[in-house]
């Protein structure tokens, strides 16, 4: 540790980097070669709505002036679609500022949280910057949600519940049995965060509504929902939160920063939500491919987690970044796992036709 390093706090210093895929311009520079999928970020390849595009568009008249601190608007259209009060959401820079503000705003030094393994990092990397304590319970090797573990942390009435269904970067959704036995096992000193960013891509048949059945309670809990996956508007950085209550979204909205969410970003979200049909044709055309690349790596021998998510994680059978870089080095982007015992592990997000025939094509020749 260098002298000025010891100026920071040691939660950050020692704390590992994000795993954060590559945007194409910088792949393009460092690679030297073009890009034939990028499937590192679990981004839509279908992009957003047309009409999320021109809203955005739109939006550039005002940019000498700070967008609506509020995100009034959007945060009652928000409100609308769950039955909530608009007071009840807390929008952010995306999913990873939401955590960090949660985490802020509730933890304090010592703490507990729980989640799961594997995870999204941010989950277990938040909590630890914040001097908590991070206990991960480990997903069962036939990717059954590890239900008997997790409910005896909660036994323990930790700070903190929270974890993604369905999970990134796996794949597979809690059942509604397991969901409501969490739910029962809940004491009000623990704060349930339930992560839904890929809540869009679940099957008819493994879908239930979360925040109905959360909202029945008395609970302290907060779902979390992104722009970015199903509605394509990753790199405008806008996710939201709905709490049960408004004491909790008070307190999120105080520890905020004011201008959390720029005017463009704003004026997509409201334009996407409103475009279901955009949503459901990306949702059906993804899904479908999901289906098609699974069957595809299964007949090639490769284990593959169940997925109800926009993305397939597979077993390389070695280091996980190293056959994720030799196939960087192809052209086709795709992101290897750092988290143990995932180490050879490789996430790949499910792309156009193309895009996936592309990667399939450089998977044979690199094996």
């Amino acid at each position: 540790m260098t002298n000025f390093e010891r100026m920071f706090r040691k939660e950050i210093v020692e704390q590992p980097a994000y795993n954060a895929g590559i945007a194409i311009d910088r792949f393009q520079e460092v690679y030297g070669v073009p890009c034939l999928a990028k499937l590192d970020s679990n981004e839509n390849p279908y992009g957003p709505s047309p009409r999320a595009i021109e809203a955005a568009r739109g939006s550039t008249s005002n940019l000498a002036s700070y967008p609506d601190a509020g995100t009034s608007t959007l945060r009652a259209a928000i409100a609308g679609k769950f039955k909530m009060e608009a007071d009840q959401i807390v929008t952010g820079n995306g999913s990873e500022d939401l955590i960090a503000l949660i985490y802020t705003t509730v933890l304090s030094r010592g703490e507990q949280v729980v989640t799961t393994c594997p995870s999204f990092g941010p989950h277990e990397t938040g909590a630890q910057s914040c001097g908590a304590d991070a206990q991960k319970i480990q997903y069962k090797n036939d990717w059954s949600f590890p239900i008997d573990g997790v409910l005896e942390a909660l036994s323990k009435r930790p700070k903190v519940l929270m974890f993604a269904s369905p999970n990134n970067p796996a794949g597979p959704a809690i059942s509604e049995q397991d969901f409501d036995r969490i739910v029962s096992a809940l004491t009000p000193e623990t704060l349930f965060v339930f992560d839904e960013a890929y809540v869009d891509f679940i099957d008819p048949s493994h879908r239930f509504d979360a925040v109905a059945k959360l909202g029945k309670t008395e609970l302290p809990w907060i779902s979390l929902r992104t722009f970015s996956k199903a509605y394509g508007l990753a790199g405008a950085r806008i996710g939201y939160a709905i709490c049960s209550y408004c004491s909790i979204s008070g307190s999120l909205m105080k520890a905020r920063s004011p201008f959390a969410v720029n005017g463009a970003a704003i004026a997509a979200a409201e334009a996407a939500l409103a475009d279901t049909e955009h949503l459901e044709m990306a949702v059906a055309k993804i899904v479908s491919e999901r289906a098609r690349l699974r069957h595809a790596l299964s007949t090639r021998g490769y284990t593959v987690a169940p997925s109800q998510t926009n993305f397939l994680f597979f077993d390389c059978g070695e280091n996980g970044d190293a056959f994720a870089e030799r196939l960087r080095r192809k052209g086709v982007l795709t992101k290897g796992w750092f988290e143990e015992p995932y180490l050879g592990w490789v996430r790949v997000s499910i792309g156009t036709v193309e895009q996936n025939d592309a990667f399939l094509m450089i998977l044979d020749s690199i094996t």
